[in-house]
């Protein structure tokens, strides 16, 4: 196998180019040029992101794969363009890396974008090549495109609020991959891919952009449901009220807090990572939701209602007891 300063920055480029088999049919020029070059629809709004991951801070080389490790990347990103409502087209991706990198490691990094690029029928359509003098980095840019554009600004007093899925799966599955040694239980395995390979809810949020829902607001939780409630709530200048009981949780999740004595509602409050779809609609549009979701055979769940007293998110624990709950919980960089 050869090394990567054998290959030089541009040998690299298109080995691992090669390897990426999904090419948008719109486009003009793709990955090889300065830029890539596509044509914009007319009516259509085009919608970016841009995420980065890095090594120490989100992903230990330790606990995942390279292949895992390419599609959580690219996951995490275009579950940005999904929580607009928008369709993602096109990702330009950048890497640091460390001299000690094998080419074989970046090759079965490819090999994951190229999954998620098949299955969202996305185009990697270029992005760069640095050196990195200690820890490995990705960095993801998103182009998309979007008809309807849902932001954390407009959810009103009694809207409902929905999220998709389940929660706390990630976090514990982190929690379980830092502090146990693995086991050969499919629940340790559901908990752990789910932090390690999440999906990005493009489907479903294809789904609400489509229908004649009035989506009031919408949002993805990476840095976990109240932190993300909260951002909501400031953009709106509303409050919330969310049930204890009414928070979607996997059997896997349940069985393992219950097996292990770990307390589950911090993990679901605060645990991040799970990118699902956090939104907000009138109540008479629930009926809508539930029966458009049902056909797609998606879960989504009412947790809770947009309340008036502005910026404070509220816990109904299942004693009928009410909590503030803080917007300083959930992940932060700094």
């Amino acid at each position: 196998m050869r090394k990567i300063k054998e290959l030089g920055e541009f040998g690299l480029i298109h080995q691992l180019s090669s390897r990426l088999k999904f090419r948008a049919p719109d486009s003009i020029l793709g990955i090889g040029d300065d830029c890539a070059v596509y044509p914009v629809k007319s009516g259509m709004k085009e919608v970016i992101s841009t995420d980065a991951l890095v090594e120490g801070v989100h992903f230990k080389l330790s606990t995942t794969t390279p292949e895992a490790l390419g599609r959580k990347a690219l996951s995490v990103s275009l579950s940005d363009i999904a929580a607009m409502g928008g369709t993602p087209k096109r990702v330009l991706v950048t890497l640091g890396i460390p001299e000690n990198f094998s080419v074989s490691f970046l090759d079965k990094l490819y090999s994951g974008f190229n999954t998620i690029c098949n299955r969202f029928k996305v185009e990697l359509a270029g992005g760069d090549t640095v050196s990195s003098p200690k820890c490995f980095f990705i960095n993801v840019s998103v182009i998309g495109e979007a008809n309807r554009v849902f932001t954390r600004q407009g959810a009103k007093p009694g809207d409902l609020i929905f999220v998709t899925g389940t929660l706390g799966d990630s976090s514990l599955g982190l929690k379980l991959l830092n502090r146990t040694k693995k086991d050969g239980s499919n629940d340790y395995k559901f908990l752990t891919e789910k932090h390690l390979d999440p999906t990005a809810r493009v489907h479903e949020a294809g789904i609400l952009a489509r229908s004649k829902i009035n989506i009031t607001s919408m949002i993805d939780i990476s840095d976990g449901l109240v932190q993300d409630l909260y951002h909501i709530c400031k953009a709106s200048k509303v409050g919330a009220r969310i049930y204890e009981d009414q928070l979607p949780r996997s059997p896997e999740f349940a069985r393992t807090c219950k097996k292990r004595s770990i307390p589950p509602l911090p993990l679901i409050l605060n645990g991040g990572e799970d990118y699902e779809l956090l939104f907000t609609l009138p109540a008479d549009g629930a009926k809508n939701l539930n029966r458009q979701f049902l056909k797609a055979e998606v879960l989504v769940t009412q947790i809770g209602e947009i309340a008036l007293k502005p910026r404070k998110v509220l816990l109904k624990m299942k004693d009928g007891a009410q909590n503030i709950l803080s917007d300083s919980e959930g992940f932060n960089h700094f």
